[in-house]
């Protein structure tokens, strides 16, 4: 008797512990992209008009995949240690592939606005464009992909033409978003 009310709290603890360590930390192997198709480009989230942070031009993810190129979009905010982990992945992937690639960093924090993305870009030397996204556009990101969408942050999208794809939660290496892209744009 006494066993059993020792095992099962440690057995409890490590179930927790393992699940909060499974949505934060990188591994350091190539994971398995899991893809889900979502060919809407009507979406509110691919129309809406976005800042530049950096510049200050308006655009829209719509405009951008327009151009022909591969968007790689990834949700993020400032204070969260995940996101700059892709972010850098990201200018690791722009900085060996610079025409290849269009890539967006979207601040789905609503406490955090277009000067504070500004200086976290800047501070960090990320590549890309990173915007704050309006309510309107991280609502409609909810409504495509789940409440998940803004619960697990870094999450990464990647449109070819017409076609958005999520691809899930968490840090992916620069390799990794290489082949998911190609993968998906070849097709």
């Amino acid at each position: 008797m006494q066993y059993n009310r020792t095992i099962l709290p440690v057995i409890v603890g490590v179930l927790i512990a393992s699940l909060f360590c499974t949505g934060c930390l990188a591994s350091e192997e190539e994971p398995e992209v899991a893809y889900t198709e979502t060919a809407s480009p009507e979406l509110a989230w691919l129309s809406s008009s976005l800042t530049n942070a950096a510049t200050g031009e308006r655009f829209s993810l719509m405009d951008l995949a327009q151009k022909g190129k591969p968007v790689i979009i990834h949700s993020f905010a400032v204070w969260c240690p995940g996101c700059s982990m892709q972010l850098l992945e990201s200018t690791k992937l722009q900085t060996a592939y610079p025409d290849d690639y269009i890539v967006v960093a979207l601040d789905i924090d609503p406490n955090e606005n277009t000067e504070k993305v500004k200086r976290h870009q800047e501070s960090n030397n990320f590549k890309g464009i990173f915007t704050a996204a309006p309510t309107d556009v991280t609502r409609s990101l909810v409504n495509a992909y789940g409440p998940g969408f803004v619960q697990s942050i870094p999450q990464t999208i990647i449109i070819c033409g017409k076609t958005a794809t999520y691809l899930e939660d968490g840090v992916f290496s620069a390799d990794v978003l290489k082949r998911a892209t190609d993968e998906l744009c070849t097709e």
